[in-house]
């Protein structure tokens, strides 16, 4: 040990087993390593994918968040356009919502969230931006029915706006059909039909329907003549109640008899 101590006799044989054993050693440490790396690893893949997961369900979230926010924006402009046409109409207005639809081949009605309470009125005439949608028919508390112009118990008079000529046009469910029209009478594929005002319901000069078909059957006396409405009657959600003279008058009457 001394000669060793003194001269490193033995460097050569610990350096030759110390070679031999280190085989031996990391064999004898693999379990732990495998171990303590699969550990690490297998921890790092479901913190991935739990945060894969998160990150998942916080897109579809913006995405739907997304999707009401392009919601909005259409029914703003939608509110935006009802606004713009309600300032072209004189006298008194009321914005509606759209609770209920009812739309069958027999019968063409909405719902609104406005009633007596509001001052709404059987009779009562319905426009959106585009044209007229219908009338009141029932009326409740909170809440009114409404027939629409193409339902088929629901009848409109209109005029040509290119002509003037006067017709009646009634809904056949889809769209509407102008009444009795002669053979010879000017009228053509695209001319636009605006409310008369005969009868004081449907304010004077506001759009109904476009004309998209006349079919003139030489056995028929009548054309036939298909108009398609105007108004959004099928995707509107927001409508106007307009207020005529005649109701206005029977308004501030029952207001003063009832302040005597």
């Amino acid at each position: 040990m001394v000669l060793d101590y003194r001269y490193q006799y033995l460097n050569s044989v610990r350096s030759t087993v110390s070679t031999i054993a280190s085989p031996v050693y990391y064999l004898a440490n693999l379990p732990s390593e495998v171990s303590t790396w699969a550990d690490d690893n297998i921890v790092s893949r479901g913190e991935l994918l739990d945060e894969n997961q998160l990150l998942k369900d916080q897109l579809m979230i913006l995405k739907a968040q997304n999707q009401r926010l392009v919601g909005l924006e259409s029914e703003n402009s939608r509110l935006r356009n009802l606004l713009e046409s309600s300032r072209k109409l004189r006298g008194r207005r009321l914005i509606a919502e759209i609770i209920q639809v009812n739309t069958t081949d027999f019968a063409q009605e909405i719902m609104i969230n406005k009633g007596t309470n509001d001052g709404v009125y059987q009779g009562q005439a319905v426009v959106d931006s585009d044209g007229v949608m219908g009338q009141v028919v029932d009326v409740s508390f909170i809440s009114s029915r409404i027939i629409l112009i193409n339902d088929p118990k629901h009848a409109i008079p209109v005029k040509n706006n290119r002509n003037g000529i006067r017709a009646i046009a009634r809904g056949n469910g889809l769209n509407l059909n102008l009444m009795h029209l002669p053979s010879t009478i000017d009228i053509k594929q695209g001319d636009l039909l605006l409310s008369s005002g005969l009868g004081e319901k449907f304010p004077d000069g506001y759009p109904v329907a476009k004309v998209v078909s006349v079919v003139n059957k030489t056995d028929q006396p009548y054309l036939e003549v298909i108009a398609e409405p105007t108004a959004n009657i099928n995707t509107a959600d927001h409508v106007l109640l307009l207020w005529n003279k005649t109701s206005q008058t029977d308004n501030l009457r029952s207001e003063e008899m009832s302040n005597e």
